[in-house]
């Protein structure tokens, strides 16, 4: 539990430390990679990928060996618990079975969508695959087919066992995650996330559920459906989690580029920067000191647990969706939208810290001014990475409402890369009025909204073509209405339901104000489209109450109800 591996939309993968360093980034694959593995010993990653391959490394990003067979890209790749298998899955419909030389060793048909997340049990005898077409299938190590679980109303995106092999835990695109026994039967609803859930793991205890989903968030749950801890932090959809081999840490991944540590409490212990695109996949090497990472940049990365880099694996020419170390830990294998399985060996910890200016394009990443003193690290893939860490630097800058300064950083950034897809002066303003419009849901939460409208309007000044969603105008309807101002918000949360109408929340948001601006019909309206919306009981039960207070002439509406809703 002592490395991390990253699947990222920069097309490579990872490995980092777990203090954020990174120690490897491994290219090869030529599209998105989805899925990173460390085989049962830690010394082998497997990785899939969008270029429709599964690819085999060492930790110091050797390949060692290329899958080929589906026909389409690769979304997630597993090693058996003894180390001498392969199991991968596709948006052709199909999971295959590889012995390590990349030999096929079974097709496992029947799925009728693509298949999103493939999973051996505990003993090795059976396969679990979850898909777009709502099921979840066992199958033996022969590809026949075991049993068919179809309890799911919604498409299932990642599968998982609990240790003793018992039961399975699914997440799903209804923003939940469900614990079934071996025969298909319910055991638990997990809900609590506002958007889909792309990945569920259990810890090594088997005592707890890690989920993580679009809604920026991972939760860790105990297997009643309790929510234990909520991790904040990633800015964009996170796609995978893992916990360490000691149960002690949590990996995640994220579109945002980035892999995160965390404690069980929820707190940030490490950021692992590096990949250029989406980070898909990330995977603890068996002994705990490795992370791999598999990107959308067409790249696997190895890092030590500070963070540092040890290796960078090339070779899949999509991206890699999925990385996997080897229970022995010596090979990694890799899953890409190339179409590829590949396997690469993985070298010892201490030979991959002296690889020289390799090992520094994280260090670039966070210091790119620093590539100024380093001649001989000036080659193209220095200035890509210091070109992300000037990106970096001027986004903050921009946020923080220095224009020219952010400008500078874009500017120097695509000199050190001229293929960056970037305008400084109009990503500059982009980047300040996405901030203002943050800082003014902050200011209406504080109940600041003559100063919380400003910024908004600053924000649509600052760039024209800015379209402030309905999530950020409920915002001001919600902590307006409540602090006072329902009259002067009506404005913020009819532009919310035009912009979501059949979101329920702005509607909620919207009848709050009408019943506090004397519109009685239009807030039973709203809270009656809430109602019939949402599936949370206690909300429901509560906007209930209202709708009777209200049509009987009463104010449900008093001080201590409105400063509950203030923390809702």
């Amino acid at each position: 539990g002592k490395m991390l591996a990253s699947a990222s939309k920069d097309k490579t993968v990872r490995l980092w430390d777990l203090q954020g360093n990174q120690l490897a980034v491994l290219r090869g694959h030529q599209s998105s990679v989805n899925s990173v593995s460390f085989s049962p010993d830690g010394k082998t990653l497997a990785t899939a990928s969008d270029d429709k391959t599964v690819r085999l490394w060492d930790l110091q990003g050797n390949q060692l060996a290329l899958f080929q067979g589906h026909q389409s890209s690769l979304s997630s790749v597993s090693f058996s618990p003894d180390g001498k298998m392969l199991a991968s899955a596709s948006s052709d419909k199909t999971v295959r079975l590889w012995d390590l030389q990349g030999n096929p060793l079974a097709l496992l048909k029947g799925h009728q969508s693509e298949v999103n997340s493939v999973s051996f049990s505990p003993d090795g005898k059976m396969l679990a695959s979850a898909s777009s077409d709502k099921t979840v299938r066992l199958w033996d190590l022969q590809g026949n087919p075991l049993a068919l679980l179809k309890g799911h109303q919604e498409l299932v995106f990642s599968i998982s066992f609990s240790p003793d092999g018992q039961m399975l835990a699914t997440a799903l695109s209804d923003n939940t995650v469900r614990l079934w026994d071996l025969e298909g039967n319910q055991l638990a609803l997990l809900k609590g996330h506002l958007d889909w859930v792309e990945s569920v793991r259990f810890s090594p205890d088997g005592q707890r559920l890690a989920t993580a989903s679009w809604d920026n968030t991972v939760r860790l749950w105990d297997l009643e459906g309790n929510q234990l801890a909520l991790l904040k932090g990633h800015l964009d959809w996170v796609e995978s989690v893992r916990f360490s081999p000691d149960g002690q840490r949590l990996a995640t991944a994220s579109r945002d580029k980035t892999v995160r540590l965390w404690d069980l409490e929820g707190n940030q212990l490490a950021l692992l920067k590096g990949h250029l695109e989406w980070v898909n996949s990330v995977s603890f090497s068996t002994d705990g000191k490795t992370l791999a990472t598999a990107s959308d940049d067409k790249t696997v990365r190895l890092w030590d647990l500070q963070g540092n880099p040890l290796a960078l694996l090339k070779g899949h020419l999509d991206s890699v969706n999925s990385v996997s170390f080897s229970p022995d830990g010596k090979t990694l294998a890799t899953a890409s939208r190339d179409k590829t399985v590949r396997l690469w060996a993985v070298e010892d910890l201490g030979e991959m810290l002296a690889r020289g200016c390799q090992l520094l394009e994280g260090y670039f990443v966070e210091y790119p001014e620093s590539l100024d003193s380093l001649k001989k690290c000036q080659d193209s893939d220095g200035k890509i990475a210091a070109a992300s860490g000037l990106v970096k630097q001027g986004e903050t800058l921009a946020e923080e409402g220095d224009f020219e300064g952010a400008i500078a950083k874009f500017e120097k950034a695509l000199e050190l890369n001229p293929d960056l897809e970037l305008e400084p002066d109009k990503k500059a303003k982009q980047l300040a009025a996405a901030a203002k419009v943050k800082q003014g849901q902050e200011l209406a939460k504080q109940g600041k909204l003559t100063k919380a409208l400003s910024l908004y309007k600053e924000a649509q000044q600052l760039d024209p073509n800015l379209e402030i969603d309905a999530y950020s105008w409920g915002y001001i309807c919600w902590f307006g209405s409540i602090h006072g101002y329902a009259a002067q918000v009506m404005d913020a949360c009819e532009k919310a339901v035009a912009k979501a109408p059949e979101y329920g929340l702005v509607k909620d948001s919207r009848g709050l104000a009408r019943a506090l601006s004397g519109d009685t019909v239009g807030a039973v309206s709203d809270f009656q489209a809430f109602v019939d919306w949402t599936d949370n009981d206690e909300w429901k039960a509560q906007r209930q109450k209202w709708i009777d207070e209200l049509r009987a002439g009463k104010n449900p509406f008093t001080e201590e109800v409105l400063k509950g809703l203030l923390e809702e």
